[in-house]
């Protein structure tokens, strides 16, 4: 909040704190007044009386006002109001029996006192006041129908002392006033170092709370909790031999407490000693630890029992010692093993769907059967050699590879939708039966994106519809359906683009005749380049012979 705003709400509250005192004062001077004018008459009591009564009832309807204004928003005119009222009624006085009384004169100063002294005025606000009173006070004088020359000279003499009075009542709110804004600024100045000094307390709590931390957690390295731990823990030495151990271990590899001189190696299968003396204790002694190391260690009843290791090593006083946190993972393994067998049901049922959809193709194509798992193979081949080089490495991991496998059976899905008239026509095909033909990308990529859409994430539907749409595009940029060029082919339309000749070249189609092995790869080593990406070409005759196997090993049987 603006320090100025803030100073000025406290002035308004201090006023409203003190308007009944003004009222009351107010009300006391009336009730005096009206007391004088029956001791010291300057004008007929049952004339002054009335008017004195009526200022006394405003204030008291000024101070249920006061009571009313819970908002503190009326403050100013109430305090004014009652100072006016009673100005308005010594004023009328005088008016009203044309006399110029003492009494008036000193009731104005009493007026102005009980105003200025009470109220938290600033210097400007008394001097509005004041002389608002003072030109009152001039202004009855001169309403008056005859002055005589020595009251005219007690009447210069009253305005004068009037008006000093004024100034001095002004310089005192004034000064009042300052050194209540000081004393504010003062107090906001006290009260933004406090917070301050609690901000930097808070701050020196929070560190002293991070460093005792940072220490209790330092002494924890050497503090054994094993009893708070539900996993089994024990404390061996660099032969094996157990320290300190907690009562799971106890119980689920001693079979009671630890007898003196028992070693780790009494848990562990002969034949996995060598490996926990190397891959466990002897890393351990190093000084590096160990995470996640998974042995069948054996219970105090013989049983074996799979779990999983980690360590790490303890110094203290100079004694080295290797703490062994052993978790048992049976109901895990048998979660992951139930979890695998239903990958492999569902990849089962996969690939007997994707097979039973791919065939619907090999139905509709000129090339003889088993088409599909020669073509299947080839890819494998040529994507395994590929995962070789550093550039395809990152791309054709062994997942990959398998989704690869499987996506290549529907690289011809389209040609289902493709007329028989067209698609085993023996003679040449018009222009427009060879734009329908090479529609077959299209549709068969548009049903795969289909597909893709509603499958799960990392489906090789992905895989499938890019072969689909891109295995016809060739390296320089001739191909079809869109002409791409270089890598903007992916990389599996490259590699099934490559299979799919090969295997067009070496096997029979119709009255076309089949070239040898080495023709065909004759054929595609020229062609690297212009038809085939030259790194898929490099792959192929690196694994040719193996291209060879798979064509005899599943050459046509009828």
């Amino acid at each position: 909040m603006n320090p100025l705003t803030s100073f000025q709400q406290e002035t308004r509250q201090l006023l409203h704190q003190r308007l009944p005192s003004i009222l009351r004062a107010n009300m006391a001077l009336m009730g005096l007044l009206a007391v004088s004018d029956i001791v010291f008459p300057t004008a007929p009591p049952a004339l002054a009386l009335p008017w004195r009564l009526a200022a006394i009832t405003v204030c008291a309807l000024l101070l249920v006002l006061h009571r009313l204004d819970r908002g503190q928003q009326w403050g100013w005119l109430i305090g004014g109001g009652s100072s006016l009222c009673t100005g308005a009624v010594i004023l009328g006085l005088m008016l009203h029996t044309n006399t110029v009384a003492s009494s008036a004169y000193v009731a104005l100063i009493a007026t102005i006192t009980i105003f200025t002294a009470i109220a938290p005025l600033t210097g400007t606000q008394a001097l509005i006041s004041g002389f608002a009173l003072v030109c009152g006070y001039l202004g009855a004088i001169v309403s008056l129908d005859f002055l005589p020359a020595a009251e005219l000279l007690e009447l210069a003499g009253n305005l004068f002392f009037l008006i000093c009075f004024v100034f001095i009542a002004a310089i005192q709110c004034w000064a009042d006033h300052g050194a209540r804004e000081r004393e504010f600024r003062l107090r906001l100045a006290e009260s933004e170092a406090a917070r301050e000094l609690d901000r930097q307390a808070g701050r020196l709590e929070e560190e002293v709370r991070r460093r005792t931390g940072e220490q209790r957690l330092s002494e924890q390295r050497y503090r054994l909790l094993y009893e708070a731990i539900t996993d089994d823990l024990v404390l061996v030495d660099s032969d094996g031999t157990v320290l300190q151990a907690n009562d799971r271990y106890l119980a689920h590899f001693c079979g009671g407490p630890c007898r003196a001189g028992a070693s780790f190696y009494d848990a562990v299968f002969v034949a996995d000693r060598a490996r926990v003396a190397t891959e466990l204790l002897g890393v351990l002694f190093r000084g590096e630890p160990v995470s996640g190391l998974c042995l069948s260690l054996r219970t105090g009843d013989g049983r074996p029992l799979a779990v999983e290791v980690s360590g790490a090593l303890l110094e203290r006083d100079g004694s080295r010692a290797a703490q062994l946190l052993i978790r048992d993972i049976t109901l895990r393994l048998e979660c992951e093993a139930r979890l695998l067998a239903s990958l492999d049901r569902q990849r089962t049922t996969e690939s007997a769907a994707i097979l039973a959809l791919a065939k619907l193709s090999e139905y509709r194509d000129l090339t003889p059967g088993r088409h599909l798992e020669r073509i299947r193979e080839y890819c494998r081949l040529l994507a395994e050699q590929l995962a070789l080089r550093t550039e395809f490495a990152a791309l054709l991991t062994p997942a990959a590879i398998q989704d690869f496998q499987q996506a290549a059976l529907l690289h011809d899905i389209g040609k289902v939708g493709i007329r028989d008239a067209i698609l085993f026509k023996t003679g040449p095909l018009s222009g427009l039966e060879e734009e329908v033909l090479r529609n077959h990308t299209l549709t068969g990529g548009d049903v795969l994106k289909a597909l893709e859409a509603e499958a799960r994430a990392g489906s090789f539907l992905g895989l499938a519809k890019n072969i689909a749409y891109f295995h016809h595009e060739r390296w320089d940029g001739t191909g079809y359906p869109y002409g791409l060029r270089g890598e903007a082919i992916p990389l599996e339309a490259r590699i099934l683009h490559l299979a799919d000749a090969y295997e067009g070249l070496t096997v029979a189609a119709a009255a076309q005749a089949p070239l040898r092995h080495d023709q065909a790869v004759a054929r595609i080593r020229g062609s690297a380049g212009l038809c085939f990406d030259p790194a898929v070409v490099e792959a192929f005759l690196a694994c040719e012979a193996a291209f060879d196997r798979v064509r005899r090993s599943r050459a046509e049987t009828a």
